[in-house]
This record gives structure tokens, C-alpha cells and sequence, in this order.
């Protein structure tokens, strides 16, 4: 049995570096037209170092599958800008439980007027909050090793990045949440 403690309200204000007030949810099945507006406006580079693959448009089973959390197992928070319906997705934070339910894989995306304005970083850590609350006792991501905001996000959060094998693209970065 997994004793979870008292979760955090959402929506949650947030503000950027720069002072702009934003809201963090968890995200939502509704959210589906904005998460594929979303991963559209993420310029090429981004979207190819959010996914490890290049992309032009995602599916319609990938958004139904990124939107689809069951907030513990998978979970997904959304930073958002405007208000409903109106609402623009600005950076997501998600996690995948692994098969053994002890550790969970984690990924970061920050829309490309966003990035360095702390929003990946506010994300990351109510995500790595959420995941210790839920139980896990690790979380780590799979980064691109050429990725420098990734790996400077990776360091920023207090994971540790183990150093990429000759020939390798990606390297893990980790950290105990418990």
C-alpha cells in the first residue's frame, strides 16, 4: 500500500523569470487539440530533441496516448497561458512508470518563446514532487547527448548525467526521489 500525502491544488499559479504569471494543471483528455498545437509549434530542433526522432506531424494515436494519464502510472503536467477555452499549452513535463513500478522515466518540452524563462525548470520539479509523492523512489530521462539545455536542466534539478559510451546519442540522467 502506498501512503500518498496531501496533493497539491491545481490549477497553480506560476511565474516566468521574466514575470509572467502562467498556470501549471495535470493535463486532460480535452487537452488534445492543444497538446497537437503544441508539438506543431515547437520549431524542428526542439521537437527532434523532445522525441529522439524527427516528426513533422504528430498522430492521432500519439496525441490520444499522451493525453490519456491515469496520474500515477503516467503522468503529464501542462503549463498553460490564457484562459479556458482558451488556453495555450507552453511546456509540458510527463512521466512513464517503469514495468516494475519502482522508477519512472521523465521528459521536459518547453515551447521555443518559453524556453529559458524557468518554466521547464518549475515543471520538472512539480513533476519529480508529484512522482515522490505517488511512491517512486527514482526518476531518470533519456537526453540527447548534444542536448546543452537539457543537460544544463539536468543539472539545474540535481540529477546526475552518467557520461555518454563512445558512439552513444543519448545519455540518462537520474535521481533518487526518496
Amino acid at each position: 500500500m502506498i501512503l500518498r500525502a496531501h496533493a497539491p491544488a491545481w490549477p497553480r499559479a506560476e511565474r516566468s523569470s521574466d514575470g509572467v504569471i502562467y498556470h501549471v494543471r495535470p493535463i486532460r483528455k480535452d487537452d488534445a487539440a492543444r497538446e497537437r498545437e503544441f508539438i506543431l509549434a515547437l520549431s524542428p530542433e526542439s521537437r527532434f530533441q523532445r522525441f529522439m526522432h524527427s516528426m513533422r506531424e504528430p498522430s492521432e494515436e500519439l496525441i490520444a496516448q499522451l493525453v490519456d494519464i491515469d496520474a500515477h502510472a503516467r503522468m503529464a503536467l501542462v503549463a498553460v497561458t490564457g484562459k479556458p477555452p482558451a488556453e495555450r499549452i507552453i511546456g509540458v513535463a510527463r512521466y512513464a512508470a517503469d514495468p516494475g513500478g519502482r522508477e519512472c522515466e521523465f521528459g521536459v518540452a518547453v515551447a521555443d518563446d518559453w524556453q529559458c524563462r524557468g518554466i521547464g525548470t518549475t515543471l520538472a520539479r512539480l513533476l519529480f514532487d508529484y512522482a515522490a509523492r505517488e511512491g517512486f523512489q527514482a526518476i531518470y530521462g533519456n537526453v540527447l547527448a548534444d542536448n546543452q539545455r537539457m543537460l544544463e536542466l539536468a543539472a539545474w534539478l540535481g540529477l546526475t548525467v552518467e557520461a555518454a559510451a563512445p558512439g552513444q546519442t543519448t545519455v540518462r540522467a537520474s535521481r533518487r526521489l526518496r
